[in-house]
């Protein structure tokens, strides 16, 4: 039996392994651009403590090795009572993760709007939600964009760190394939290839998005 023909047949359980992996990029890229958007809110606050709790979060996490995240979450956490199972375990720590990530991008998107666009706002009375909503967002999204698209693509590659808590993602049907072929080598070079293409197709949308946007704006 040649490769092509073991390929094919562990090609179900590898794209199994693939629907998994793509719903945890999902999950957390929602979870990282929530708690990314409510962490920028806190840097950005006229609060001092809220500043100092979302620059010490931001700062903690983002020093921390992914893997690690998803050992203390799914590990450390149960021994406190907290048990998640692996997919949960992946997405609220990938999640929380990225937040840090795009809370960072957020801000430094919402500070390169011009500060004089801030105060011209305040001067002609318009109160600080709507500045907020239609004068900063609209143009700080243009600066986010790319970043935080490619974002998503980082996302996918960490995925493969989630085989170490059981789950059964692309990476954890490779291991397998590769166990009872005696084929390691080879069933990891059908899971490369399958992320290459999600990847290529990943970036192909977003960037084609990310022009549509641009040319919507301008």
């Amino acid at each position: 039996m040649n490769l092509l023909h073991i390929w094919w047949r562990y090609l179900p359980s590898f794209m199994a392994g693939l629907k998994i992996t793509l719903e945890i990029t999902i999950a957390t890229f929602v979870v990282g651009v929530i708690v990314g958007a409510a962490l920028t809110a806190c840097r950005l606050s006229r609060w001092r403590a809220l500043r100092v709790v979302a620059t010490i979060y931001i700062d903690t996490v983002r020093s921390i090795p992914t893997l690690v995240i998803l050992f203390l979450v799914y590990y450390s956490l149960g021994q406190l009572g907290l048990n998640f199972s692996g997919i949960m375990a992946a997405i609220w720590g990938l999640g929380f993760y990225y937040a840090s990530l795009l809370a960072e991008i957020f801000r430094a998107g919402i500070q390169s709007v011009g500060q004089g666009q801030r105060e011209a706002a305040l001067a002609l009375g318009i109160n600080r939600r709507t500045l907020v909503s239609k004068v900063l967002m609209p143009q700080a999204l243009l600066y986010v964009l790319a970043p935080t698209t490619n974002q998503v693509s980082n996302i996918i590659k960490d995925t493969s760190l989630v085989v170490t808590i059981g789950v059964s993602d692309l990476m954890s049907q490779a291991y397998t394939a590769g166990s009872q072929t005696f084929l390691p080598m080879d069933m990891l070079v059908l899971a490369g290839i399958l992320y290459l293409i999600v990847y290529f197709i990943l970036t192909r949308v977003l960037v084609r998005w990310e022009a549509n946007v641009q040319r919507r704006r301008s």
